[in-house]
């Protein structure tokens, strides 16, 4: 338990193994005051959301055997566990976001040491605002924009001055309470063994309530990480694919960018589909960005292509049929078979749908989008039997007008009562309306069902025009 390294080793990032830790000090030497420095400790680890990343797996006993001195356990703690603070350069690319900025200035200007704002040639009231704050710690350089997010970023990380690096985009902000825990939890990787390859993820909460938890926006500065891709950019080191740490952490943003009014205002969609088709040609083999690339131009690139695409990173075998034996397995296997699974749904592929949404449950078989697809898979065949359904009755309609035998209804009223049931759920309301009024007219449904289970389609299709 001699460990004086400045670069920790695993169990010190484990809560599970500090507890035991601090309840043998307990019981070995009784209360003292840097136990609280342990406990602290403790605290700030409950805010990484994977824990499990950065410990090892060995399993730890209810009490440890101290073999040190009472004052080497104190020195060790002091020396080792407590959290040193390193600053924040907090780091800004703009173009016309006067819509934002100052909601986004304001919620970090606290916690920042400097704001390094890149300015790509906005033309609104964005450079005013910034300048109204008067403030040293407020640093705004020129950058051309050459459609290139990570030449931007990489360039803020050159004006940056201070040990940490933190991203934030101009339309989101840092919730008031993670602004209070934010240093702590950088600060705490400070002696981590893997610190230059550490990248640390807010959790972002869309305006929608959708949140993510897998982009990269804190890590030291001289760590050698950089950004890659124009577009949906990612953190890499000597530009390595999926060479850095990713661990997400309780540090919320709140993000509305990508509200519909947003987006059409900034062309958002379009730019970043035609990015993206670069990084698709610049790394053709690289499955992230033919990803992004059918996930942001899902609802305009061709459906062949998508189709194609999407198939060529998830067969093993081309030639062969889609299979669980026949996956490449790979960080984005879910994504692109949630993306073929939607395309074949819009497409009224079923029997290719159903396919892919067999291979989801199993290989996701709880998850919100796996249940979302299987729902709409049935959804989808629910509605071809009723269409179905509907010819029937129509045919037998057609051919059955008077049945004089009938205990229900000689005229037939009661198979027009299923007509207009019918008509309803296939969505063809204006005719659903002309049976259910003939049918009230005729008191045929006052007369025969008693319960108004009923009255709430009557009471939308008075809504419908004739």
């Amino acid at each position: 338990m001699n460990i004086t390294s400045k670069k920790l080793e695993d169990n010190w990032f484990n809560i599970h193994f500090l507890e035991t830790y601090t309840r043998s000090c307990l019981k070995t030497f009784g209360y003292f005051d840097e136990v609280l420095i342990v406990k602290k400790r403790i605290e700030t680890l409950k805010n990484i959301v994977e824990n499990d990343c950065l410990i090892a797996k060995d399993q730890v006993e209810e009490f440890l055997v101290l073999n040190s001195t009472f004052n080497d356990v104190k020195d060790h703690i002091k020396n080792n566990l407590v959290i040193e603070n390193k600053s924040i350069s907090v780091c800004i690319m703009v173009k016309n976001e006067e819509r934002c900025i100052k909601r986004c200035i304001d919620s970090i200007i606290s916690v920042a040491e400097e704001i390094i704002i890149i300015d790509t040639g906005s033309t609104d009231n964005t450079i005013s605002i910034i300048e109204k704050y008067d403030n040293s710690k407020i640093k705004v350089f020129q950058k051309e924009w050459q459609d290139d997010f990570s030449e931007i970023r990489n360039y803020a990380i050159e004006m940056a001055a201070y040990e940490w690096v933190a991203f934030i985009d101009a339309d989101e902000y840092l919730d008031e309470e993670s602004a209070l825990n934010l240093l702590p939890i950088l600060n705490i990787f400070n002696n981590h063994k893997l610190i230059d390859s550490i990248v640390l993820c807010p959790i972002i909460h869309e305006a929608n309530d959708t949140i993510h938890f897998r982009t990269g926006k804190f890590f030291r500065k001289n760590s050698g990480i950089k950004f890659f891709g124009t577009c949906h950019e990612e953190t890499r080191i000597n530009d390595i694919p999926d060479s850095t740490l990713l661990i997400p952490i309780k540090i919320a943003y709140l993000h509305d960018g990508y509200l519909a009014k947003v987006q059409n205002n900034k062309k958002k969609k379009n730019r970043n589909t035609q990015l993206l088709e670069e990084m698709v040609e610049l790394e053709p083999d690289n499955p992230r960005w033919a990803y992004m690339f059918v996930r942001d131009g899902f609802s305009t690139l061709d459906t062949e292509y998508i189709e194609k695409t999407c198939l060529h990173f998830l067969l093993v075998d081309k030639d062969s049929r889609i299979s669980v034996k026949n996956l490449q397995y790979h960080k984005f296997i879910l994504s692109l078979l949630t993306i073929l699974g939607r395309l074949y749904l819009r497409e009224c592929e079923f029997e290719k749908a159903k396919i892919v949404i067999r291979i989801l449950e199993e290989l996701s078989p709880n998850s919100h989008d796996v249940k979302f697809l299987a729902f709409m898979e049935r959804i989808s065949n629910l509605k071809i039997e009723i269409n179905s359904l509907l010819t029937e009755v129509i045919e037998y309609r057609g051919n059955h007008e008077v049945d004089e035998e009938s205990l229900i209804n000689t005229q037939g009223y009661h198979i027009d009562y299923v007509l207009s049931v019918l008509l309803f759920e296939t969505g063809n309301y204006v005719q659903a309306k002309k049976y259910f009024n003939f049918l009230q007219e005729s008191n045929f449904i006052e007369e025969i069902f008693q319960d108004p289970s009923y009255s709430t389609i009557i009471r939308m299709l008075e809504q419908v025009e004739d």
